[in-house]
């Protein structure tokens, strides 16, 4: 996946109502997502597409509270 531009980020973040800063504020979001895209392609699960998600939470809403 090539790496996003400024512009791109610029789009996306307007998309969900987020303006950055100033360009030096945009700059740096862009490294940021472009590091996490990088790391995730990166990460290696053969059957990751195969397998059912798990839950994160090991307490539900209606369990015990103590």
């Amino acid at each position: 996946m090539p790496d996003l531009t400024p512009e791109q980020v610029r789009t996306q973040l307007s998309a969900i109502g987020l303006i950055p800063m100033d360009q030096e504020d945009l700059d740096e979001i862009t490294h940021r997502i472009n590091a996490v895209n990088e790391a995730v392609l990166a990460l290696e699960h053969p059957d990751a597409d195969v397998q059912e998600p798990l839950s994160v939470f090991w307490l539900n809403e209606e369990g015990s509270h103590e």
